[in-house]
């Protein structure tokens, strides 16, 4: 039985064994890490059984997160906050705890970037202003994970959550505000043609990648001085990126760093030593060119 595992679907191409592979080798332990491809007829089951024959650790990845969420013992305060659960530990007790990396993965990553300065604001080569403005595209399990931590960390901001769904948005801000959150609203995706916001940070939590497409939202948002991050990565530049780009953003990064930071707060929570994250980055993103 393998000590550590990620559990989807699909699971052939995540790259979370390889990660705790270098990771765990940077440290100096040795321990068996596997892919888990499951069902939703068949997760809870082969969660429970793996944790049972002696598991230690689990990495949840879609679309288990919110099942996941439901069958731990005990939470995290993020992970309470996101109602998502990608980080499990089996504690002394054989109780299992849950945690949600996503937030923390994301918040390194623009800290790694230098997109966040010592005082926790985005970086701004242009005239900053009172409140950091965020435009988050996608309402579902991604944009959960990140929304308490960048509520949280970064300094007087405010969040805007638009979605193809406009339900979908206004079900995520409602419950954010009523467990204390102020500084976060929605807007319908085609009210963003009145938006007068000046964004600093805009991210793009959808899954218009995979389909080939970008998200639909005004081109005028988009400035030299907007910091625009894609949760998706690519080989290239993502579809999204590639967007931003055009329409003259400057600093555009994608999800590669982030999917490493919150493997790293993943490997800290089972083993309480954090590894280095910037080597690991630079070996995945030179075999994506391989």
């Amino acid at each position: 039985m393998s000590s550590f595992a990620v559990f989807g679907n699909p699971i052939r191409h995540s790259k979370s064994a390889e990660i705790y592979a270098l990771f765990a080798h940077e440290i100096g332990i040795s321990k068996e890490y596997h892919l888990k491809l499951a069902v939703q007829d068949n997760f809870n089951y082969l969660l429970h059984n793996f944790f049972k024959l002696g598991g230690l650790g689990a990495n949840i990845t879609s679309p288990f997160k919110e099942n996941a969420y439901f069958l731990c013992n005990q939470l995290t305060e993020r992970a309470e906050q996101a109602r998502s659960v990608n980080t499990i530990k089996k504690l002394k007790n054989g109780t299992l705890l849950g945690d949600n990396t996503d937030g923390v993965g994301f918040i390194s990553d623009l800290k790694r970037l230098n997109w966040l300065d010592n005082n926790n604001h985005i970086a701004s080569h242009d005239k900053p202003t009172m409140v950091t403005s965020i435009l988050l595209i996608g309402a579902g399990g991604a944009a959960k994970g990140i929304i308490p931590m960048l509520l949280t960390t970064i300094t007087t901001c405010h969040i805007n959550i638009v979605n193809r769904t406009f339900s979908r948005a206004q079900e995520i801000t409602s419950y954010y505000q009523e467990i204390g959150y102020k500084n976060i609203s929605c807007l319908p995706l085609y009210k963003l043609r009145y938006d007068t916001n000046k964004y600093s940070l805009i991210i793009n939590a959808t899954t218009s990648n995979i389909h080939n497409t970008i998200p639909k939202i005004p081109s005028f948002l988009v400035t030299p001085d907007t910091k625009c991050y894609d949760l998706f990565y690519t080989k290239k530049d993502t579809l999204f990126i590639t967007w931003c780009k055009k329409n003259g953003a400057n600093y555009c990064a994608d999800g590669l760093g982030m999917l490493v930071g919150q493997a790293a707060h993943s490997f800290f929570l089972w083993h309480n030593l954090f590894p280095t994250i910037d080597p690991v980055i630079n070996h995945l993103r030179s075999a994506l060119y391989m």
